[in-house]
């Protein structure tokens, strides 16, 4: 930790610039201890990092147990004095007694008290929900940053998110999903934004990069994606997935035993499977698998169902595993069945079904596609003629 109280009750922190010397010197003149459990600590002060205060070996307090890395301590550094350049007066490790937390930075800005946690490490997910449920209790909005290493590219216009990376995920006050993360090594906010998971994994992403020298709050509070995922590349990506998906499978596949027995092949599956939604995030299956489900559970299986019906073939599949659900901690609007429902609504829009009135759905037409000549003539129509509107629904949704 950078922050520690003196005898008398004064603060010391690191984050002001400190000759080595002098701060050996103040080692020998002063006993330090920790803001929250007030344990005695030791002033740090090495050549290979960053001078640190550090709890004594078999302490008890909860700081101790998280180590933070010196990428860690410099980032925080870094962040705090970027936020104090912007006139915000930024408290270093802030501690706050009614939650027992104490974010890295805290600050005010627009009468709203925000923590940001710059988060290095992989740290329980039930720890990270606690963290941050206890900051909204408390009418702090918290802001977990990543740490810019952990970024898994996969090119220029993908990346890969583990479970734990997922809960980074936010909207804030825009509409589009981003992973704000920052590179102490480079000192650039990076963010990950117009995020659409295409598997439990990949996602299609923009990158925007700003030397923290020239960012501004909003980049960090609200950035804005200037370019968005294009359909195309959605087109190419489930694409991708429908022709690969009995690759994966083992011998013992269920999802794809339950498609042959309905007389159905992934890469044949007609192109109302694998749309878009804009509350796709909240369903960790992917959207090939959670919509061909619906496929063979309804569409394909009943005359009429309603959005009950719809609901609740969905729920079912969740109680048996699946189809899997991801908790956003930092989204406070919307679920998993805002996903389906959105996506009963698109398939109305396609005319794939049809609302016989206010409660129930019918499926216009039912297809079994035979080959791969006829699938790519049906969806290359299917584009065609309603590309336009999906991609207006894809821009709205990033």
């Amino acid at each position: 930790m950078l922050v520690s109280k003196t005898k008398h009750g004064g603060r010391v922190s690191l984050a002001e610039k400190h000759n080595k010397e002098k701060l050996k010197e103040l080692r020998c003149m002063e006993n330090f201890y920790c803001p929250v459990c007030d344990e005695q600590v030791i002033l740090k002060v090495g050549s290979k990092r960053i001078p640190h205060f550090a709890h004594k070996a078999g302490s008890v307090c909860a700081d101790s147990y998280e180590r933070e890395s010196d990428y860690h301590l410099r980032g925080k550094i870094l962040l705090y004095n970027w936020l104090d350049s912007l006139g915000l007066k930024p408290i270093l490790e802030a501690y706050y007694h009614e939650i027992s937390q104490r974010p890295d930075i805290s600050f005010v800005y627009g009468d709203i008290q925000y923590a940001i946690e710059y988060q290095c490490s992989v740290i329980p997910e039930e720890l990270f929900m606690k963290r941050t449920t206890n900051y909204f209790r408390a009418n702090i909005t918290p802001i977990w940053i990543m740490a810019g290493k952990n970024i898994k590219r996969k090119g220029s216009n993908k990346a890969a998110l583990s479970s734990f990376d997922y809960l980074f995920l936010s909207k804030y006050s825009s509409e589009h999903w981003h992973i704000p993360s920052f590179c102490p090594d480079t000192n650039t906010l990076i963010t990950l934004h117009s995020i659409l998971p295409v598997t439990v994994k990949n996602v299609i992403t923009r990158y925007s990069m700003i030397h923290l020298e020239k960012a501004q709050l909003i980049d960090l509070l609200n950035p804005s994606g200037k370019q968005l995922v294009s359909l195309n590349e959605w087109q190419i990506e489930i694409r991708k997935e429908k022709n690969l998906s009995p690759l994966y499978g083992t011998p013992n596949n269920k999802f794809l035993s339950e498609l042959y027995r309905h007389s159905l092949i992934p890469s044949l599956l007609p192109p109302e499977i694998g749309l878009p939604v804009s509350y796709a995030p909240f369903i960790e299956t992917s959207a090939l698998k959670w919509q061909s489900y619906l496929l063979m559970d309804l569409f394909y299986n009943k005359r009429l169902f309603s959005m009950k019906d719809v609901f609740q073939a969905f729920r079912k599949r969740v109680q048996k595993g699946d189809i899997q659900i991801r908790r956003l901690p930092l989204v406070k609007e919307g679920n998993e069945l805002a996903a389906v429902k959105e996506y009963i609504g698109l398939l109305v829009k396609v005319n794939f079904l049809i609302m016989v009135d206010d409660n129930y759905f019918q499926v216009a037409r039912k297809r079994y596609i035979k080959n791969n000549v006829e699938q790519e003539k049906i969806e290359m129509e299917f584009y065609q003629k309603y590309g336009k509107m999906i991609g207006k629904l894809l821009n709205k949704i990033q």
